[in-house]
């Protein structure tokens, strides 16, 4: 009958499963789509850049290393005014050579003067742009005779008008008066090497779209000039009714601009053969869910009807309701968790009951595990004493002694605040120290803050009583110090002394004694302290016991740090 309730929630998880396994799964692949295309279309356009960047970086060393040089000898005022002998020649070759070797890149020199006739020559002849007069106020010679202190950068064609090579040249000056020039001639076959390497295709022109070098001549004109239309710094063009990506960077004054060129028809293959596969794969999909859904809805209620009859038993009492459920499932988990929180239920009742009994054994017998015998009965034979030497003293004590019987047996429940427990503690103080004289003395330091703290009830007082009982054997004198402090979120208490300390066996036993869960020894005021501490707070708080003999004892509780309202 349970399982005919609960038919309807069989189907209702199938259409969930048909639901949400399709719209999920489409919307992944779309978004798988919008990633695989975005990683494509992003790889693309940094190599593209990474290229771009590379060859500028190229270009402007080399080209601003020989303007440097330009600017150099063309400072050198000595190629007109003392005639040039071999050895200066060869001093401004080496220099020459020496940038060539450097940059792995070469050029051409030449020093002309003002009417175009050769002082130093790097050919036989000199090209034909520079022979003839008639050059001088054409080309790379106007820019720089128009400007005589800026360094000229110009593509010039060669003889035959096939290629153009780069002409770098700087005036000669005195004043206002041009004395020659120094020119550095580079073919573009110093850079073919170089964009050779690169994955794009790439072409350096100057500002008018004339072509200095490439690696693909498909983007030249039958003018020999850049032929896409492109606006810096990126963009995307149609190159014969292919689509390109385009990184144009213009350089040096924008007399130089390097393009790199990237295709992405390649890519856009590859994302349709992608793309046809996700098809595929979601149509596929949709059949399998379709085909397995009754299936695993009908396994999944099954699972369902075992921990509903789980919470049936529980509710009628039956703590002993383990389920088991195999497979690697949610059921599964939700199985082991139930069964895990069934131990840790019982565990939690047993532990309660033997707090519980703890606590009531506690209350019922604080005179005998909190005082014992010899205490009372020396600290009654003191008053009887002082009655007849100082009855102010021995009133004082017996009042102090009442007191402290009085906050031992009342019911007024298992924690105070820090503050209320110290108050007590220093009445049983008082008592030992009336009874001890000269020979006992103690220090008390918790600071004020911590007095707010919640702490069960006598936990001080068994840890002095402790030192009381192991300080005085074979010493006269007894110090006692009690500190606390707080330190990462817990509370520490701490009792030290100067006595005579415990053997390392009497140490050993009461060690072992707190890590055991019931306690057979005479050593009950420690081991109260630690069981209810972990009882209440956990296993990882309790007492701490430390000692050497003939040197003293230390006592540690740790416990979490809880505030009163």
């Amino acid at each position: 009958m349970k399982r005919n309730r609960h038919n309807y929630f069989k189907e209702d998880i199938r259409r969930i499963l048909i639901l949400y396994a399709i719209i999920p799964v489409a919307l992944l692949t779309l978004v798988c789509l919008g990633i695989i295309r975005g990683t494509l279309t992003y790889q693309t356009e940094k190599m593209n850049q990474d290229d771009n960047a590379s060859i500028i970086t190229d270009v402007e060393t080399t080209v601003a290393s020989y303007m440097q040089l330009a600017e150099e000898l063309a400072a050198q005022h000595e190629f007109f005014v003392e005639e040039m002998d071999a050895d200066k020649r060869v001093k401004v070759f080496e220099e020459i050579y020496s940038l060539a070797n450097t940059l792995d890149r070469r050029a051409s020199l030449y020093v002309l003067d003002h009417e175009l006739s050769p002082v130093i020559s790097a050919t036989k002849e000199l090209p034909e742009f520079m022979s003839g007069t008639h050059y001088k106020n054409w080309g790379v010679f106007k820019l720089m005779n128009d400007n005589p202190e800026d360094v000229a950068l110009k593509l010039i064609s060669s003889e035959e008008g096939k290629d153009y090579r780069l002409v770098i040249g700087k005036s000669i000056s005195t004043g206002n008066e041009i004395q020659g020039y120094v020119l550095f001639v580079m073919d573009n076959l110093q850079f073919q090497v170089s964009i050779a390497g690169l994955s794009s295709n790439t072409v350096i022109t100057d500002s008018y779209g004339w072509v200095y070098v490439t690696n693909n001549y498909q983007f030249m004109n039958t003018l020999n000039r850049f032929d896409l239309n492109t606006e810096p710094p990126y963009t995307y063009v149609n190159s014969n009714h292919t689509k390109v990506y385009v990184t144009s960077t213009p350089i040096f004054d924008d007399r130089l601009i390097v393009h790199s060129i990237s295709a992405i028809e390649g890519q856009n293959t590859i994302f349709r053969y992608i793309l046809f596969i996700l098809l595929f794969v979601f149509t596929l999909l949709i059949f399998i869910v379709l085909f397995s859904s009754k299936r695993i809805a009908a396994r999944k209620t099954q699972d369902l009807y075992v921990i509903l009859d789980a919470f049936e038993r529980i509710r009628a009492g039956d703590l002993n309701t383990y389920v088991k459920i195999t497979g690697n499932d949610e059921f599964a988990a939700v199985s082991e968790s139930w069964n895990l929180m069934l131990d840790s239920l019982k565990q939690q009742i047993e532990t309660n009951r033997e707090m519980a009994d703890l606590v009531a054994a506690a209350q019922c017998k604080q005179l005998t595990s909190q005082f014992n015998p010899h205490f009372l009965y020396n600290t009654l034979e003191n008053i009887r004493f002082m009655c007849k030497m100082d009855p102010k003293s021995a009133e004082r004590m017996v009042f102090n002694l009442s007191t402290l019987l009085h906050y031992s047996i009342a019911n007024m429940g298992e924690e105070v605040a820090l503050k209320e427990d110290i108050c007590y503690t220093e009445n049983y103080l008082s008592i030992l120290k009336y009874r001890f004289g000269q020979s006992f003395q103690y220090e008390m330091n918790i600071p004020q803050q911590l007095e707010t703290c919640i702490i069960p009830k006598l936990i001080l007082q068994p840890m002095i009583e402790n030192s009381i009982k192991h300080g005085f054997a074979g010493k006269s004198c007894l110090t006692v110090k009690i500190s606390g402090h707080i330190e990462q979120g817990k509370l520490f208490l701490t009792c030290e002394d100067d006595g005579a300390g415990m053997s390392r066996e009497t140490l050993d036993e009461i060690q072992q004694l707190l890590v055991h869960s019931s306690n057979k020894t005479n050593h009950s005021g420690l081991y109260n302290i630690h069981r209810r501490v972990q009882l209440r707070y956990g296993e990882e708080y309790g007492i701490e016991i430390g000692s050497t003999e003939g040197t003293g004892t230390r006592l540690q509780v740790t416990m979490p740090v809880r505030y009163s309202g």
